[in-house]
């Protein structure tokens, strides 16, 4: 048999030209009421022609006939009914006697159709069908109410895709946040549906890195992490899975496909992760100190007095120079190491921020106001101190100065916006240089990571070191071709008399 379709309803019932029937009852019975439940209950309606209880007869002495038929004409012979009421044109024998079903069958005229007991018996296993079908029905759409209720609280992003990736389904979450009524969104390609926190697009196109793919082809549940940029230039982790639907027959029939947000617990993990890198480099950071160092110096002195001396050729004097250069980039790379794991003393003092700021670009104006670059500094009114270190906040600035330069080769215009957000005193700087793409967003703040042939990766990581230990955070806002912004928040210093810090005590 065919699956389902209401297309093909229609083909085995009454095509609407039939009826009204105007029914006279012969007898009385438990059927009689089964027969009364399919006249008057509108469930059957829509499937049934339109039926009308015109007369009753042969009820036999002392029956109670149901409510629905007090006020019914009762007759003692269903000649006597037929002779009353010549509108009946069908007639139902429930008497259970084969006799006069046989005399109505003979008796009857054409333009009057006759259901005796025995055929009613296949009417009544359709009503019954008829009320499971109803109880199931309505239990059905309680239990689909209930789903739908849950799924739609569930804050993950759900589609139900046929197996060309077209949308049969989705949670409130999704249309939502697309800003559309639901069935606006039914029919179409789930990339059409899918954005981001923020309402800008998930993706432009059904994304090859998507399990619903591997799904497809594997017929098992898949997933895949990506990576997104929001419309204001801030990555995003997302953790997509496709699950498979089977019909009855075992074949996938759709593929339920799940975004989840797994960014915060995702910045949580880099973080730890690189609370352990620190932690190993605390460890061999005095090794480092005194078991690379101190020959470091020896090679450099003695490298340094070979190339004072006359008697090196040419030839032998550039190697000497590779050695002393050489040398002095190694000492700067260990003492950039060794600055990243030395904790901060403490949280500081109040900063004028602002000042820093104005101090900053004037500094970098001296070097680089004559190639191209503008530092406008751009501060709210009333803004307040800071807690910090004023000498490393101003070198967390220059160094962001300094990669924003760099990815501005032509000159151009870098602000330096200062607000308040939630208590806090956010800083931002803006560049319209290359921006950064999404792996280099993903890699930004690991230690010794750096798209710099010379660098060593150091810059993000120590700036974002020295803000969190004050209480601060860093975020970094990117599109390649489209500028950086950095993002600082920053503790404002706070009008409280702080305890004098315990004298340290003399050991000699």
């Amino acid at each position: 048999m065919d699956d389902f379709a209401y297309e093909n309803l229609g083909i085995c019932y009454w095509n609407g030209t039939l009826g009204p029937f105007n029914v006279g009852v012969v007898g009385t019975g438990s059927m009689l009421q089964v027969l009364l439940d399919i006249i008057y209950n509108e469930a059957f309606r829509e499937f049934l022609p339109e039926m009308c209880l015109a007369a009753i007869s042969d009820t036999g002495p002392g029956v109670t006939l149901p409510e629905d038929c007090e006020t019914c004409p009762v007759y003692p012979t269903y000649r006597e009914m037929l002779d009353a009421h010549p509108e009946i044109n069908l007639v139902v024998e429930i008497t259970g006697d084969r006799s006069i079903a046989a005399r109505l069958r003979h008796e009857l005229g054409e333009s009057i159709s006759l259901i005796d007991h025995r055929e009613l018996i296949f009417l009544c296993g359709l009503h019954d069908m008829a009320v499971v079908k109803g109880h199931y029905m309505n239990s059905l759409d309680h239990q689909r109410t209930l789903i739908q209720s849950i799924i739609d609280e569930i804050r993950e992003d759900i589609f139900l895709l046929d197996k060309s990736g077209t949308i049969q389904d989705l949670n409130r979450t999704v249309w939502q946040r697309a800003g559309v009524p639901r069935k606006e969104l039914l029919g179409k390609q789930c990339w059409e549906a899918a954005r981001l926190r923020d309402g800008s697009p998930f993706c432009s196109q059904l994304d090859p890195a998507c399990p619903f793919h591997k799904t497809l082809l594997s017929g098992r549940k898949e997933e895949a992490m990506v990576t997104r940029v929001n419309g204001s230039g801030l990555l995003q982790y997302y953790r997509l899975y496709a699950y498979p639907i089977f019909d009855m027959r075992g074949h996938m029939s759709h593929i339920m496909v799940m975004h989840r947000d797994i960014t915060e617990r995702t910045q949580r993990e880099k973080y730890q992760q690189q609370q352990d890198k620190l932690a190993i480099i605390g460890e061999i950071s005095t090794y480092l100190a005194h078991e690379i160092r101190n020959p470091l110096y020896a090679v450099g002195g003695f490298a340094n007095a070979l190339l004072r001396s006359p008697k090196l050729d040419e030839q032998e004097r550039e190697k000497v120079q590779i050695i002393v250069e050489e040398t002095r980039r190694l000492d700067k790379l260990l003492t950039n190491m060794l600055n990243f794991v030395r904790p901060t003393p403490g949280p500081g003092a109040a900063v004028d921020m602002v000042a820093v700021c104005h101090d900053v670009a004037e500094l970098m104006d001296v070097g680089y106001g004559r190639q191209g670059y503008n530092i406008l500094v751009r501060p709210d009114e009333h803004m307040p101190a800071v807690q910090g270190d004023a000498d490393a906040l101003k070198q967390c600035l220059v160094n962001i100065l300094k990669n924003s330069i760099e990815a501005m080769p032509g000159g151009g215009e870098i602000f330096i916006d200062l607000t308040m957000d939630e208590g806090d005193v956010v800083v931002r700087i803006i560049d319209t240089g290359t921006g950064m793409s999404e792996t280099e967003l993903d890699r930004a703040f690991n230690p010794f990571y750096s798209t710099k042939a010379d660098g060593n990766g150091l810059g993000l990581a120590l700036i974002k070191k020295i803000i969190e230990e004050t209480g601060g955070s860093v975020s970094l806002a990117s599109r390649p071709h489209k500028g950086t912004t950095v993002t600082l928040r920053l503790q404002p210093a706070v009008d409280v008399d702080h305890p004098p810090l315990p004298a340290p005590e003399d050991d000699s």
